[in-house]
């Protein structure tokens, strides 16, 4: 079983982020806090095999608030043995204080929102910490937690291949198992999106991607590290337990505001806006935003959507299991094989390296 936790808050509202988070609300935290544990409370028991804190930021509760928030959440629910508990934290929300009260209750992997190592960059994506509060974070997080993964952003505009260089180094001097590498998107509603349709801002060239992708690979695999899923690179047995139940089509349960979760084909998304949670939440009701029954079209087409991003591939026993006959995909894969971009190793289907540039378009071809 697997169960996500969202907490919306943020100092800052990033300029790039389309996620569901809010800046500017703490007057509301502690109802907040109240209302999501008593929808976790109305969840199955457990035991959970992985739990992820996502945002927003869940290091900006206050700490009363964390252990509040903690406490509640070990209350009502039950770990497996050999559990992963993530939480997402970022440098500017950090502290000892907050890291050890994640750590005495149970959280035994944090996820750190560094994005960058240069100042001027983390200024340009609107970020509330600096270069030397992201150090500091990461060697509390290492010296705190079994597990550390950090978060990078490539693609910036005016991002040179020495920085990104100097960027990676940060997973050599932590002796880090775990990357997170994004790339740069301008996705709609959000500040950056506005800036690029008037012209201030645009994206850089596809070549210059491909390269900064080649360079950030053969980076990381110095370090140990190789790709399992198209922006996500680990040391063999520290993937991301979590997120690969995403990327396999498990089942996972799911609270707080905008949270989804997916269980026995119903997928259900809360509602977003924290205050309007809150108030559904305790009154009685479920915040159900949107309810749906997926049909068995929309899971082929995750199961391609989802399974191309792994680097083992999609699993022809999944699609066939879906209904999609090999009948229909094996006339369709014969010349992405034929050009180089996909690999047919039997048992998956899988991109290869020449295929990961092109991933949109090799997936687009190949759903039904």
């Amino acid at each position: 079983m697997h169960l996500y936790l969202h907490i919306p808050y943020c100092a800052r509202k990033c300029p790039y982020c389309d996620f569901n988070s809010v800046a500017g609300r703490d007057g509301e935290m502690s109802a907040y806090v109240e209302a999501l544990l008593l929808e976790v409370s109305r969840l199955p028991r457990g035991p959970y095999t992985t739990i992820f804190i996502g945002g927003g930021t869940p290091t900006s509760l206050p700490p009363r608030l964390m252990e509040r928030f903690l406490a509640g959440v070990r209350a009502h629910i039950s770990l497996a043995a050999d559990y992963e508990w993530t939480c997402e934290a970022n440098p500017g929300t950090s502290d000892a204080e907050r890291f050890r009260l994640l750590a005495d209750h149970g959280v035994n992997r944090l996820s750190l929102g560094i994005q960058s190592t240069h100042d001027h960059h983390l200024r340009f994506l609107g970020r509330v910490h600096d270069a030397a509060e992201g150090e500091r974070a990461v060697a509390l997080a290492v010296a705190t937690v079994p597990r550390v993964n950090a978060d990078l952003i490539m693609g910036l505009p005016d991002q040179t291949s020495a920085e990104f260089a100097q960027d990676l180094e940060l997973f050599r001097r932590f002796d880090l198992s775990h990357a997170s590498v994004y790339h740069l998107a301008y996705e709609t509603g959000t500040e950056f999106y506005a800036r690029k349709q008037r012209g201030e801002l645009s994206e850089i060239d596809a070549e210059r991607s491909r390269l900064l992708f080649t360079d950030l690979s053969a980076r990381l695999a110095e370090l140990g590290m190789s790709p399992y899923e198209t922006s996500n690179f680990s040391r063999p047995g520290q993937e991301c337990r979590h997120n690969l139940a995403y990327w396999t089509m498990r089942d996972y349960q799911a609270a707080g505001a905008g949270a989804v979760s997916t269980v026995a084909g119903v997928r259900l998304t809360r509602e977003k806006h924290s205050g309007k949670y809150i108030a559904a939440i305790t009154s009685g009701g479920d915040a159900t935003w949107r309810r749906e029954e997926l049909t068995v079209l929309e899971r082929r087409r995750e199961a391609w959507m989802l399974g191309l991003r792994l680097s083992v591939g999609v699993a022809t026993a999944d699609l066939l299991a879906l209904g999609d006959e090999a009948q229909r995909w094996r006339p369709l894969i014969a010349p992405l094989v034929a050009a180089g971009v996909l690999a047919d190793v039997g048992t998956h289907l899988r991109l290869t390296a020449a295929g990961l540039p092109v991933q949109d378009e090799v997936t687009v071809a190949l759903m039904p």
